[in-house]
């Protein structure tokens, strides 16, 4: 499991090992998986720790040989790692553009085409749980690096349900909306009023990690390959599938009236405001 260290990936690690699973806890920052480790333990699991940089396709290969020596086959792979970043087209800076892309969506492709041969050995079946977003639906303005590479991830899942049915490999992709996590901290953004407006919209969030994590595990039980979390999201979603111009309409015209607000109120820039159209950012 990637990005173990905290947020999302430390609820569902413990969500999987109340069921009694080992997992290897891998972040780029060790110290950070200890905590995970120290609850995964206390909630009945197991696991070890794992360092892992999910943009170097090399530090995964060394993982997966490290796996394999002491274990018989992997049952689910989940690429959970990500950060956060908002800015428009043409203003947010092409090396932030590379960074979030390369955690987002490169270390998902990443350890998917690692691990995947692996996965196809397990003679009892086996699993990959990708997070995406609600925001690789909503395509909200002023996201634009989240929006491409939670995209990404949503194709590739979509794509691997395909490949992986005939070798009895399950796969589950989760959209969710804003949740409090910690996402945020390390992010990047365009301006200082962006990270502000994001953090107002976390703090109301009526998600938490263990509800994500929950819906998250009982979805790859199920082999459903769709998590949307919530009735409006739910909504919005099949409204972008069966109207997808009006859709967009919709999510264009509450980013203009955010821009005609003065700026002390969010204006100029800043992310639509999520009580009027679709929330667009979550943990990953």
């Amino acid at each position: 499991m990637t990005g173990a260290g905290s947020g999302l990936g430390r609820a569902l690690a413990c969500r999987l090992a109340r069921d009694g699973w080992r997992i290897a806890l891998a972040d780029v920052n060790e110290a950070s998986c200890w905590e995970t480790l120290r609850l995964v333990e206390q909630a009945g699991g197991g696991g070890r720790i794992e360092r892992l940089d999910v943009t170097d396709v090399e530090n995964w290969e060394m993982l997966r040989e490290q796996l394999q020596a002491d274990w018989d086959h992997l049952d689910l792979l989940v690429n959970n790692a990500g950060v956060g970043g908002s800015g428009e087209i043409g203003r947010f800076p092409i090396d932030d553009w590379e960074w979030v892309i390369n955690v987002n969506m490169f270390g998902g492709i990443y350890g998917c085409h690692t691990m995947v041969d692996w996965l196809k050995c397990n003679p009892y079946g086996s699993h990959i749980l990708n997070i995406s977003s609600f925001a690789a639906i909503a395509s909200a303005p002023a996201m634009s690096a989240y929006n491409v590479g939670k995209a990404g991830m949503l194709s590739l899942s979509e794509t691997l349900f395909a490949e992986l049915r005939p070798h009895n490999v399950g796969v589950t992709v989760v959209c969710p909306v804003f949740f409090q996590t910690n996402l945020l901290a390390n992010g990047r953004f365009q301006n200082d009023g962006q990270r502000h407006i994001a953090a107002s919209y976390m703090r109301r969030a009526r998600f938490t990690a263990d509800d994500v994590a929950d819906a998250a595990v009982r979805a790859v039980e199920r082999k459903k390959l769709f998590v949307v979390l919530g009735r409006k999201a739910w909504f919005y979603w099949w409204c972008k599938r069966w109207t997808p111009t009006t859709f967009l309409k919709t999510v264009s015209s509450g980013y203009l009236r955010k821009l005609r607000q003065p700026k002390e109120k969010g204006g100029a820039g800043q992310p639509v405001d999520m009580q009027e159209t679709p929330p667009t950012m979550q943990d990953a």
